[in-house]
């Protein structure tokens, strides 16, 4: 149980570093991107249990995205508007035996690869990704709130460099 605990303490801090930004062998994965939509998934019932609120994060995402002048609309209005493109903001959460929990939050932009049928078809890949890991004690929701902000200063920043000065 210990070797689990530690094993998943070493994919949380190590796996952000892994992948951060645009994947390997891409390029202005951000430039023409005219819509996100947001959803924030992976809350445990005991960080809820806590005051963690996966509707306040969510609109951490939207504000700070629509106060950079990105355009956010619904998940649903996604599936059929052509540019736009899904943020997933993931948490992951693990309680050690003193009481701590190990954390790790990411960001991932799923965007479409147009498949070039009649219908519009597509299928969507990660284009942008990054994460952050820490430790936060049961009240210490803010760590969240400080990793989520530093993550969308990172994205804002990307795209905001890939949109301001570039031909779409």
């Amino acid at each position: 149980m210990v070797v689990r605990r530690w094993l998943l303490l070493a994919s949380l801090l190590l796996s952000p570093l892994a992948r951060a930004g645009a994947p390997e062998f891409s390029y202005m994965t951000l430039n023409g991107l005219t819509h996100v939509a947001c959803v924030m998934v992976g809350i445990s019932p005991e960080l809820t249990a806590f005051g963690v609120r996966g509707e306040e994060l969510e609109s951490l995402l939207k504000a700070r995205l629509a106060s950079a002048g990105i355009s956010v609309i619904s998940p649903a209005q996604a599936v059929t508007e052509p540019r736009a493109a899904l943020l997933e903001a993931r948490l992951l959460a693990n309680k050690d035996p003193h009481g701590f929990y190990h954390y790790g939050i990411t960001l991932n932009l799923r965007q479409k690869i147009p498949l070039g049928n009649r219908a519009g078809g597509y299928v969507s890949q990660v284009g942008w990704s990054d994460g952050e890991s820490g430790l936060m004690q049961f009240n210490e929701n803010f760590r969240l709130h400080d990793a989520l902000s530093s993550l969308l200063d990172k994205f804002i920043r990307d795209f905001t460099a890939q949109n301001s000065a570039s031909p779409q």
